[in-house]
């Protein structure tokens, strides 16, 4: 068993080190304003430099993973918490298929607008490893690293901003972390991008430990894809939520989950823990700005 394991424990090691590898946030060069309202702005060249090291990581402890067999057994004997459904506990409970958690809590946004600085608070306490019911930073301490109340919304760069400012020194943020902004696409050419998603999702959360940020259009009218938290339709800007668990592998279909925070519970969703199948919140990103922030 423990010569079967070792390539995959030097895979794991090789990812940590690429991503210890990336800058320092200090290093990081001026931003270019944002675009009106309506949009963003492109990456850099240095942001899709810093993206595609994160990618590239995350890919290859994907194939060794796989390589090893280690699709076949479970990560992680938890039981994920889910507001909306038992099935997920009793399923996840069994632990007959490989899955990842971490322990996190859901914040209520206070405001319309604070669905950044929401998903912020959960990272940073999580990052920080505070105790349940206790915040690191208020949501207006983040909103303002996020220029939430400047701009009325929080975009995929103002908020990466913000989480590297409420968890830079926490003890739960690997060492040499970076957060970056990466575009979500078809890299590998099969008219999907779950399958990359899901990879994306299975590297943060297993090896690194930590959350994901991610931007959707949670319930639009003209959509056939929804949060499960928000059952209604709504014409919504954008939404964010936070992403800390994976479900199961991906075979092109509803099988593989995302487990995610959300914070909406006054602004027509609900606030808690949930989960959505990893296709439909890939086609939800799609739908929206068509990137994340991990």
């Amino acid at each position: 068993m423990l010569t079967r394991r070792t390539p995959a424990a030097v895979a794991v090691a090789v990812l940590l080190s690429a991503l210890a590898a990336a800058p320092a946030t200090a290093a990081k060069p001026p931003r270019p304003p944002s675009p009106p309202t309506g949009g963003e702005r492109p990456l850099t060249a240095d942001e899709v430099a810093a993206s595609d090291r994160r990618v590239a990581a995350a890919e290859a402890y994907a194939v060794t993973v796989q390589a090893e067999g280690l699709d076949l057994v479970s990560l992680a004997c938890v039981t994920p918490e889910s507001s909306i459904t038992t099935d997920a506990q009793a399923t996840a409970s069994g632990c007959g298929v490989p899955q990842a958690f971490l322990g996190v809590e859901a914040r209520d946004q206070l405001f319309g607008h604070y669905c950044g600085p929401a998903v912020g608070q959960v990272i940073a306490n999580y990052s920080w490893a505070m105790k349940s019911g206790v915040n690191k930073y208020t949501q207006g301490k983040i909103a303002g690293w996020m220029r939430t109340d400047a701009t009325g919304q929080t975009d995929a760069f103002a908020l990466e901003d913000g989480l590297e400012a409420a968890t830079i020194g926490a003890p739960r943020r690997p060492s040499g972390w970076d957060w970056v902004v990466t575009d979500l696409r078809d890299r590998d050419g099969d008219r999907t991008t779950g399958d990359e998603l899901h990879t994306y999702v299975r590297s943060n959360i297993s090896v690194s430990r930590m959350p994901m940020a991610i931007p959707v259009k949670p319930h639009d009218p003209a959509s056939q894809f929804n949060l499960s938290s928000w059952p209604k339709a709504v014409a919504s800007p954008g939404h964010w939520i936070g992403i800390y668990g994976w479900y199961n592998t991906w075979d092109g279909g509803d099988r593989a989950r995302m487990y995610f925070t959300d914070s909406s519970r006054d602004e027509g969703g609900a606030t808690g823990k949930f989960w959505n199948p990893t296709r439909h919140i890939a086609m939800l990103i799609g739908e929206h700005t068509r990137r994340f922030v991990w």
